[in-house]
C-alpha cells in the first residue's frame, strides 16, 4: 500500500483543495516532519483511519475481509 507506488500512476491519483486553520496547518506540517514523511503520505494515512472508523475501507482487499466479517456476525459495518 506504498504511496509511492499511487505516486507513479496519475491515472490512480486524483486532487482536492481544501483549507485547514493555521493551527492545524502547522501541527499536520510539524508531524510530517517528524515522521519524515510528505503531506500526501500523511493525509492517505489520515483518511485510510477515517475510512476505517467508520467501517469502510479504500482496499478492495480489506473491503472484502470486512464485508466478510460483517456477514458472519450478521451486522452491517457501515453506518
Amino acid at each position: 500500500m506504498g504511496s509511492a507506488k499511487r505516486k507513479a500512476d496519475p491515472e490512480r491519483t486524483v486532487g482536492k483543495r481544501i483549507r485547514f486553520d493555521r493551527e492545524t496547518w502547522r501541527e499536520v506540517e510539524q508531524l510530517a516532519r517528524d515522521q519524515m514523511k510528505d503531506l500526501e503520505e500523511i493525509a492517505e494515512e489520515a483518511f485510510r483511519d477515517l475510512l476505517k472508523k467508520h467501517g469502510r475501507s479504500a482496499d478492495l482487499r480489506e473491503a472484502l475481509k470486512m464485508s466478510a466479517r460483517s456477514s458472519k456476525h450478521g451486522s452491517p459495518t457501515r453506518h
